[in-house]
C-alpha cells in the first residue's frame, strides 16, 4: 500500500512539473505575430448570394485577446437584416504543421477549421470543404484590415463570396 501511494505521489509531481513547465510556454516568434489582431475592432461584411442564402451586410464589434499568450481568441456581436449574429474565433500557430490555424463558430450553427500563413502583412487562410476550398485573404494595413473570401475553382481562382473590413477602436 505504501508503494502505491509513493508511486501515485511521484507521479503527480512529475505531472505537476510537467505541466508547470507547459503553463509557462514563451511564445515562438509565429505566436508573437498573433499580436496584430488583439483589440477592438469594429468590422462591416458584404456576403454574395450563394445556395447558403441570400446577400447580406453585417456590421458590429469583434474583441480579440490573448489566452495563455500563445492564442487569440476573438468574439464578435454583430447586427444584420435578420437580427443578431454572433460569431467566435481562435487564431493560433501550430508548429507541427508550420501552418496558422484559424477555427470559428457562429450563432447559425456553422462550424469552420482553416489553415494558413502569413507574408508580409497578407494572412492567407483556406478551408477544406466537400464541396471545395475557400480562400480568404485579409491584407493588414496599420489599424485596420480588409477580407476577401471565395470557392477556389479548379484553376486555383477564387469566385468572390465576400468581403470585409475591420478598423481598430481606440
Amino acid at each position: 500500500m505504501f508503494r502505491a501511494i509513493v508511486s501515485v505521489s511521484f507521479g503527480i509531481a512529475v505531472l505537476t512539473l510537467a505541466c508547470a513547465q507547459t503553463a509557462h510556454a514563451q511564445p515562438t516568434p509565429e505566436q508573437k505575430k498573433l499580436e496584430y489582431f488583439v483589440g477592438k475592432w469594429k468590422i462591416e461584411t458584404d456576403v454574395k448570394a450563394s445556395d447558403d442564402g441570400p446577400a447580406n451586410k453585417t456590421s458590429g464589434i469583434e474583441e480579440c485577446e490573448w489566452f495563455a499568450n500563445l492564442h487569440v481568441v476573438c468574439k464578435a456581436d454583430s447586427t444584420t437584416a435578420a437580427g443578431n449574429y454572433r460569431t467566435m474565433r481562435i487564431i493560433s500557430w501550430v508548429p507541427s504543421l508550420k501552418l496558422y490555424s484559424q477555427y470559428a463558430v457562429d450563432s447559425y450553427g456553422f462550424a469552420l477549421l482553416s489553415t494558413g500563413q502569413v507574408s508580409g502583412s497578407t494572412w492567407t487562410f483556406t478551408t477544406d470543404l466537400p464541396a471545395g476550398k475557400i480562400r480568404s485573404i485579409l491584407k493588414a494595413a496599420g489599424d485596420s484590415y480588409t477580407t476577401t473570401s471565395g470557392l477556389v475553382g479548379a484553376d486555383g481562382k477564387a469566385s468572390p463570396a465576400g468581403t470585409g473590413k475591420a478598423t481598430r477602436m481606440k
